[in-house]
């Protein structure tokens, strides 16, 4: 089973040149899933990355 990190998920939306380029996927993991402890690292499987793929806008490019 694969398993991504934030920070790797949002360089594949356009974030990379963040200062905290996994906040962005983060904060939507933390709202979507409220049962992961606060403060824990996040370990991303394929379904979740398919639903923050799906649901995470791309950023906006000048």
């Amino acid at each position: 089973m694969t398993t991504y990190s934030p920070a790797e998920l949002a360089r594949r939306l356009g974030y990379a040149d963040e200062t905290r380029p996994g906040r962005v996927i983060r904060d939507y993991l933390r709202e979507k899933y409220t049962d992961h402890p606060h403060g824990q690292r996040w370990v991303i499987d394929e379904d979740q990355a398919a639903d923050v793929l799906a649901n995470v806008p791309r950023k906006a490019t000048v």
